[in-house]
């Protein structure tokens, strides 16, 4: 059964995770092509000062990829179950309703993670060929953030879908937009060094408090 809900839900993502895995990888495309360009035409000396003396962010355009990955996922996966209202019957599938929850959960997390970990080694393997591993490790780091936001953004959306209550569902967005934007926030190098593990903590909490609305689906809570 828990493996016939895994293939339910790769059959409903599978179409954007390619989608998504690929405009990733474009995208790690154009950064190696503006490194490329940037070393060339600005020479080495000046590129290197704008990245270690004033701290350009050489990846910004990795910035909105995670959160926007994580919404259109949700989207894909949950969309269609409410809209359709087959969530409910799922639910009432002869396996307790957390067991199936945490497996449509767990599927997307799945999913998404090998998107952020492919991206994660084809980042470090680019910038093998051009930085020092000062650079790297500190390029990954100031990255974190953003992938943590794209885990919270997949997890908010799945409340806001399964939410039946649209001021509930408005809370939730400013509550999760609110927190997605402190981590998406961009200026120096490893600004949250220091606090990465709190946020990667408050991440995981969005994974337990997805039960609460989807309990509230289940039993057509409508106030």
């Amino acid at each position: 059964m828990i493996k016939a809900l895994y293939y339910k839900e790769w059959l409903k993502i599978r179409w954007a995770f390619f989608s998504i895995t690929g405009v990733f990888i474009l995208d790690l495309i154009k950064i190696a092509l503006n490194i490329s360009y940037n070393i060339r035409f600005m020479e080495a000396n000046n590129y290197w000062y704008q990245i270690t003396i004033l701290g350009s962010l050489f990846y910004l355009d990795l910035n909105y990829l995670p959160i926007a990955a994580g919404i259109v996922l949700a989207a894909f996966q949950f969309a269609p179950e409410i809209s359709a209202d087959r969530l409910k019957l799922t639910l009432h599938l002869p396996l307790h309703e957390n067991t199936i929850l945490l497996s449509m959960i767990s599927a997307g997390l799945l999913a998404l993670s090998l998107i952020f970990i492919t991206t994660y080694i084809l980042f470090i393997l680019i910038m093998l060929n051009f930085f020092p591993a000062q650079i790297i490790y500190s390029a990954l780091l100031t990255s974190l953030p953003w992938f943590l936001a794209g885990f919270t953004g997949y997890m908010a959306a799945s409340m806001i879908f399964l939410e039946p209550i649209w001021l509930k569902r408005a809370i939730l967005i400013l509550l999760s937009a609110s927190y997605v934007d402190l981590l998406l926030y961009k200026s120096v190098y490893n600004q949250y060094e220091p606090s990465i593990l709190i946020f990667a903590l408050i991440t995981l909490f969005f994974i337990t408090a997805i039960f609460y609305p989807a309990l509230r689906f289940r039993k057509g809570v409508r106030k």
